[in-house]
């Protein structure tokens, strides 16, 4: 498994773009540069010499840095990286699970698979979007809405077979999300240097989520 460029992400793209390839080159300049060092110690200069192009070029393009940040996701939920994400994770749906246990393994080694061949370009979305609330909004309507009525779905059917206690639908999706993509964050960005136990920390991880929602632990009202 290899980690993927943005440039090799459009190259294999599968569906139509109206990027030319200075433009693909300017945005896989900043995704490396934002990843490495940040938006804000970023210049624009440093992604011309990376994009081999004239700064003012990347002007013709973007009107400022910021325009060239937002662009970012815009041009991803475009292109295969959200085919990636939502057509991989659709994937999931098409199969049927005895148990949430087995289906919550498969999201989450989907998930991991994604985030290792993707590091870069969800570095740059981790670093950026508490200090931006287009870009929060642009991954919130491109990526995270279109699934979340597929997954309430699911949610709903195990907890009408008693395996899930009952707890809104919709508060359970935002603790999976939570426990899942801050294990990705620590894994992957935070901590990428440390060895880690992979299949061991998955069992963990899975350990955690259903010891807090499955239906044979109470919730106390107590304290």
């Amino acid at each position: 498994m290899s980690k993927k460029s943005f440039k090799e992400l459009a190259s294999s793209n599968k569906t139509e773009t109206n990027m030319t390839e200075r433009q693909i080159n300017i945005i896989s300049a900043a995704i490396e540069i934002f990843s490495e060092k940040g938006y804000e110690a970023t210049t624009t200069a440093e992604i011309a010499r990376k994009a081999n192009v004239a700064e003012g070029t990347i002007f013709r393009y973007y009107k400022t840095k910021k325009d060239l940040l937002l662009a970012i996701p815009a041009y991803l939920i475009d292109m295969s990286i959200s085919q990636v994400l939502l057509d991989g994770f659709n994937d999931i749906f098409n199969n049927k699970y005895e148990n949430f246990e087995e289906f919550l393994r498969e999201v989450i080694k989907n998930r991991k698979n994604f985030a290792y061949e993707n590091m870069t370009i969800l570095k740059v979305l981790f670093q950026e979007i508490p200090f931006h609330p287009e870009l929060r909004r642009q991954i919130t309507d491109g990526v995270i809405l279109p699934t979340s009525d597929k997954v309430i779905k699911i949610i709903d059917k195990f907890k009408e077979r008693g395996q899930i206690i009952d707890m809104p639908s919709t508060s359970i999706i935002n603790l999976i999300i939570s426990s899942i993509f801050g294990y990705f964050f620590l894994r992957y960005i935070v901590m990428l240097e440390l060895k880690w136990d992979e299949d061991k920390e998955v069992d963990y991880l899975v350990q955690y989520i259903m010891n807090g929602i499955s239906k044979n632990k109470t919730m106390s009202n107590e304290g």
